[in-house]
């Protein structure tokens, strides 16, 4: 007898269901994770801008004199600072009230939480496209966008104005970062795994003081990462360890910098690190920071009635500043 209805099969079995959500939508975010391990982020109370404060200029009346020597008694401005403006994210939830109820009940009708799913998305998008900020410019989204590294440690140092400052003054030398170009800055050519450690070498050396490491961490880009990742192989030695050869490296750290893994998995399209761009940055304060407002950070907002009256509508919340300040020069970036 044909079937009428749902059918023998599907009357008597169920899919099988692991009833757990599996991540298809979080990218790599290395610059987060990279800063997050190493002090790079903080929580601050507020305030109406983000002031970096610093002692940015040499005195000018110091000089060598003799016996009875003069030096000019004018005053010499030496203390100035950067200004940053807070930036602002924001993302939304609606659901239905009919998936909501559809999706109520117990384990036999509801698998998984379908708006807390819709949350976890949520955060991971804003997650996304944060990170894409902490690379950029600031220049997307009419402006809005997080100012992040391409700004603060600029491929171009000299040029443009981050902060409220003018790098292209004489009078803001203090806030340039270094950056290294492959092209006209030596003459060995793109970064490869013969030169990968004398690339990172410029960087390292040109941001120390006192004989000691200025930068707490490197972000590689994927080119620069695998040729220093080919040259740490060619001196690797490998010992019998139950017969078994353990060759490569998961992570790697070059005289004593942890160096990061700039690319990875991208879900999203969002904008990720130039494989051929590497940064050494300086975490303390006055280096390069990642600020969140103590009580912004992917913060979920009251619930409210959308524009259908049988959903309702939620809203996550982000207010975040990148800034850099004094220690600018202490943060390098090389590029191909």
């Amino acid at each position: 007898m044909p079937d009428v209805g749902l059918g023998q099969l599907v009357t008597t079995t169920g899919r099988y269901r692991s009833k757990k959500l599996k991540d298809a939508v979080k990218d790599s975010l290395p610059v987060y994770q990279a800063m997050d391990e190493n002090g790079g982020i903080k929580r601050i109370s507020g305030g109406r801008t983000i002031v970096e404060e610093a002692k940015s200029s040499q005195n000018a009346s110091v000089k060598w004199v003799g016996p009875a020597g003069q030096v000019a008694m004018t005053d010499t401005k030496v203390l100035d600072a950067a200004e940053f403006d807070w930036r602002y994210m924001l993302g939304a939830v609606t659901w239905t009230l009919a998936e909501r109820y559809q999706n109520s009940g117990g384990s036999d009708t509801k698998f998984i939480d379908v708006v807390a799913g819709k949350f976890e998305v949520l955060e991971d998008t804003m997650m996304n496209l944060f990170h894409e900020g902490m690379l950029s410019n600031g220049t997307s989204y009419s402006g809005q966008q997080l100012i992040g590294l391409a700004a603060l440690v600029s491929t171009t140092p000299t040029t443009g104005t981050v902060g409220t400052i003018d790098r292209s003054s004489a009078n803001a030398a203090w806030f340039r970062n270094q950056a290294f170009n492959t092209a006209s800055d030596w003459t060995e050519g793109a970064v490869d795994a013969g030169n990968v450690k004398r690339f990172l070498d410029k960087g390292i050396n040109g941001t120390m003081r006192n004989s000691v490491k200025q930068v707490q961490i490197g972000i590689l880009g994927q080119i620069h990462f695998e040729a220093l990742t080919a040259a740490s192989q060619a001196i690797q030695m490998i010992s019998n360890d139950s017969g078994t050869a353990k060759v490569g490296f998961d992570k790697l750290m070059y005289r004593g910098v942890p160096q990061y893994f700039g690319n990875g998995i991208n879900y999203s399209g969002f904008g990720s690190l130039t494989t051929t761009r590497s940064y050494l940055l300086n975490l303390k304060p006055g280096g390069v920071n990642l600020k969140f407002h103590e009580k912004a950070e992917f913060d979920m907002l009251e619930p409210f009635n959308s524009q259908d009256q049988a959903a309702v509508s939620r809203l996550m919340f982000t207010m975040a500043c990148m800034s850099v300040g004094a220690l600018a020069k202490c943060n390098w970036v090389g590029f191909d």
